[in-house]
């Protein structure tokens, strides 16, 4: 029923950008409500993503901004620009995106690490040694 968001690797989805609105947060993304529930396993108001344009390079995982999906519903002013599931962004990013554009939402993060950063530190800290060894 909803052309977005599609899913093209578990827990990365495709989508458009349909707009911006001064009714979601700066640390918030919408998306319609009917839509997630359909199209995506992103449960409303309680998952964070990140967001790149498709065409470009991807920022190191440090600096990925993660955004809180909201569920936008029907009597909010901003569910036109989401009729078929598109992206809406708040205001203050109106400069770095540009509407009509393709951008992945990636919630791989949320899912599979929750918050537990420790396995990511063991890593970065073992390749830090192996390169002070060599």
């Amino acid at each position: 029923m909803f052309k977005f968001p599609v899913e093209i690797i578990s827990d990365i989805y495709l989508s458009k950008i349909g707009g911006f609105s001064y009714e979601l947060d700066r640390n918030e993304i919408g998306i319609n409500a009917k839509a997630l529930e359909q199209n995506t396993s992103i449960i409303a108001n309680e998952t964070y993503a990140s967001i790149k344009m498709l065409e470009s390079k991807p920022k190191p995982y440090f600096f990925r901004k993660k955004y809180l999906v909201i569920g936008i519903e029907e009597n909010m002013e901003c569910y036109e620009l989401t009729q078929n599931g598109e992206v809406v962004l708040p205001e203050n990013l109106s400069d770095e995106y540009e509407r009509g554009k393709e951008v992945l939402i990636n919630t791989v993060e949320f899912f599979r690490i929750d918050g537990d950063y420790s396995k990511i530190f063991r890593v970065l800290w073992r390749s830090g040694l192996r390169e002070r060894r060599n």
